[in-house]
């Protein structure tokens, strides 16, 4: 038997008591405040003729502008956001005479319990069943705010009951289809400890459920369904990136925790955004076993000082992150937060300052800290004091030291053998020491190397001459050859995990390549790819073929502009690229390549060395204002292939790459040979002087150690900036990078430059 009295009252009598003394009570309370979207006392019932049922819940708010009815040009009118009792709870409802003390409202305000409270329990958990929700396509959906705080009063009917304590209850559901946000109790996912705990939770498309939990051991040993009467606020803040939960107790003790996100909260697209459910979830399998007094929607983060609830009680911040070390690339975003990501602190919405040995940052006021371009004055250590601006207790976060480097080679893949250890499928290691990137393959192609599954990698023991490398490094033993996926579903990837490679700011792409003959003529090629399966996302690239018959394209897209056509790396107008179209690369000869893209400098580079010592590299300044390159998840970086399916709608276009591939190596940063660069690339030939001798001229310059003297030729003019001609003329190697060229006095003035 359930303590408290229940008054059973017919919806048209809830709404006589409504228009009679009741009503005046619901004038007085009628909430004014601008930011008030929707404001709801369950305290009775009453007519609401849009209701399918009759019966429903005046919205009390009284402030103008709520949106726009779907389907017309028609505002919203006030006070009309009314919530509807729907299926059998529609005939009758369950209200109680058990109110929320007074003494847990905001004295601030004129805002208090009534005279009654809705028991969801009896109706929804234990009774008739149905749903009580604010229909989004009468009344327009205004539930979805880039900020917004949710509030309400409830109290179980039950005081930690051994079964409903341990199941999923939902207080508030917004919206059906697309969860925006939802306020639950009990929900545990698998972990006792969240027993009697509230959740509020949301998702932000770069994660899937955002917690912002406080449990029964944080909430002062309360649990929330221990029979008594709680209020909850619900808050996020674009401005911060931060959800905080607020909870205050029937004995006036609160808490509060936040949780900061990195990235705004997605309320789903057009045609997403249903109605708001109360007391269930969206799917109405999952009720409140208890009492609700009122719940409030606004359109802002509300202060303390503007809640229903007295929420006066200050709670210290704590910091639960430990020491840690770090190293970001020179040119990259720094981000620094004081925990895991997403990062939970206890104490509420704070006040924050970074400090950077020691000293404040001037601007540096989030909980998370995001420097762009990173130089090397950057290093040091880095902490964030948070201090409550309601009590002035302060907390400093555990120090994060931050060395700056030139460049970070994230992985390499050398492709000597394959696995089928770490995946089922079969698997290419990253090689670099502590390498946590592995490739795997998904494809329908036969197995050739009988190990994994979808497929298999294929392998091939040609590799580049190790003359190509440079600090010893060398191509193994074998290299992959992706033209065994060539006619059918396949990719070998890095899946979409840590996203590390969608890189906003600098990084560098390295990898060798030889075609299978002279491939010129068939049509694009791809090396690399970061974009998704189907095709409908690109990031980056470089391909053969595509600029012309044995031309390299390295792109870039920083997705401000939305692909069109068929062919997504071909036709986005966001996509930059750089072109090296001097000679055939497609001819079947091993090459060195290396792409970089430069954020600080905003632009990208391609450089290509051949096994006969001889090189390009051409660079391309990007649009100002490109850079840096979008904050977004695209997905998966594919090798010798630049989508997975062999046909795409009308697009039969999967630029496989007929070849081999080997030693591709990806940086945050741009790589130097001191930096841990792999190949081998030329670089001009600088002239250290000239001399005369009887009638000889030699001339003196540096150039690659590896290239030999015939590839070198001396050129001259009459005048500097005159027409420069090959001169007959004897080029020696002195050994270590120096050569000497002899050549005839000519009889007149002469200005000479070595061309590679």
């Amino acid at each position: 038997m359930k303590a408290n009295v229940r008054i059973k009252q017919t919806a048209a009598l809830a709404a006589a008591l409504c228009a009679g003394a009741a009503g005046v009570a619901c004038a007085q309370e009628a909430d004014t405040n601008a930011t008030t979207v929707a404001y709801w006392q369950l305290g009775a019932a009453a007519t609401v003729p849009l209701s399918p049922s009759g019966s429903g819940i005046l919205d009390l708010a009284t402030n103008v502008g709520q949106g726009t009815i779907p389907g017309t040009v028609s505002g919203v009118p006030v006070s009309v956001q009314d919530l509807w009792f729907q299926g059998p709870v529609g005939g009758a409802q369950t209200y109680v005479t058990d109110v929320p003390p007074a003494s847990m409202f905001n004295g601030n305000n004129y805002f208090k319990s009534g005279t009654g409270s809705w028991d969801c329990g009896a109706d929804l958990y234990a009774g008739p069943g149905g749903s009580l929700t604010c229909d989004n396509l009468t009344y327009g959906n205004n539930f979805n705010g880039p900020d917004f705080t949710w509030e309400i009063y409830f109290k179980s009917d039950t005081a930690n009951d051994a079964t409903t304590g341990t199941q999923t209850q939902f207080l508030i559901f917004d919206h059906h289809q697309s969860a925006y946000a939802f306020l639950s109790l009990n929900d545990n996912t698998g972990d006792p400890n969240n027993i009697g705990s509230i959740r509020f939770w949301s998702w932000n498309v770069a994660v899937f459920g955002i917690d912002c939990r406080i449990t029964a051991a944080q909430n002062h040993g309360h649990r929330l369904d221990d029979g008594q009467w709680h209020y909850a606020a619900a808050r996020f803040q674009t401005s911060t990136e931060t959800m905080d939960l607020l909870v205050v107790n029937q004995d006036g003790t609160s808490t509060e925790t936040s949780t900061y996100i990195t990235v705004p909260l997605n309320p789903g697209g057009s045609g997403s955004q249903g109605p708001v459910f109360l007391g269930t979830d969206e799917g109405q399998n999952e009720q409140f076993d208890g009492e609700i007094n009122q719940l409030r929607y606004s359109n802002v983060s509300l202060p303390n000082s503007k809640l229903l609830a007295n929420a006066a009680a200050c709670n210290a911040p704590v910091f639960h992150n430990t020491a840690s070390t770090t190293a970001v690339a020179v040119g990259s975003v720094l981000n620094l937060s004081p925990a895991s990501w997403p990062v939970q602190v206890a104490g509420g919405p704070l006040q924050y300052q970074w400090q950077l040995n020691g000293v404040n940052l001037p601007g540096a006021t989030n909980l998370a800290l995001n420097l762009y371009p990173a130089n090397l004055a950057e290093a040091g250590t880095y902490q964030v004091v948070a201090t409550t601006p309601c009590g002035g207790a302060t907390a400093t976060s555990a120090p994060m030291t931050v060395s700056v480097v030139p460049a970070i080679p994230l992985t390499r893949w050398a492709f000597n053998f394959t696995e089928a250890v770490t995946f089922p499928q079969a698997t290419v290691d990253d090689v670099l020491p502590g390498g946590i990137y592995d490739l795997i393959t998904f494809n329908d192609a036969p197995n050739p190397s009988g190990i994994g599954s979808n497929g298999g990698i294929g392998l091939t023991n040609d590799v580049p001459p190790t003359a190509m490398f440079i600090n010893g490094n060398n191509g193994g033993t074998n290299s992959f050859d992706p033209s065994f996926i060539q006619n059918v579903n396949g990719v070998v990837f890095y899946p979409l995990g840590p996203d590390v490679f969608d890189f906003q700011t600098d990084f560098t792409l390295e990898l060798f390549f030889r075609s299978y003959g002279d491939q010129s003529a068939n049509g694009p090629m791809e090396l690399l790819c970061q974009g998704s399966d189907g095709g409908n996302t690109f990031r980056y690239g470089v391909n053969l073929n595509q600029a012309g018959p044995g031309a390299i394209s390295f792109k870039v897209n920083n997705l401000r502009t939305a692909p069109t056509g068929p062919s997504w790396e071909d036709t986005n107008p966001g996509i930059q690229s750089v072109v090296l179209n001097n000679a055939n690369y497609a001819d079947g000869n091993w090459h060195y390549l290396q792409a970089k893209y430069d954020s600080v400098a905003n632009a990208i580079s391609l450089a290509v060395a051949n096994a006969d010592g001889t090189g390009t590299n051409v660079t391309a300044a990007l649009p100002a204002g490109y850079s840096p390159l979008a904050n977004q998840v695209t997905g998966n970086l594919f090798v010798g292939r630049y989508r997975y399916p062999l046909v795409d709608g009308s697009n039969t276009d999967p630029r496989t790459f007929i070849g081999a591939i080997d030693e591709v190596q990806v940086s945050a940063g741009l790589i130097t040979p001191a930096t841990g660069q792999l190949g081998y690339l030329p670089t001009p030939p600088t002239i250290t002087g000239i001399s005369l001798s009887g009638g000889t001229v030699t001339i003196h310059f540096t150039g690659n150690a590896a290239a030999s003297a015939g590839s070198y030729t001396l050129v001259g003019s009459s005048t500097v900036n005159g027409t420069y001609a090959p001169l007959s003329a004897t080029v020696t190697a002195l050994g270590g990078g120096a050569f000497q060229a002899t050549v005839a006095k000519s009889g007149a003035a002469e200005f000479y430059k070595i061309k590679h």
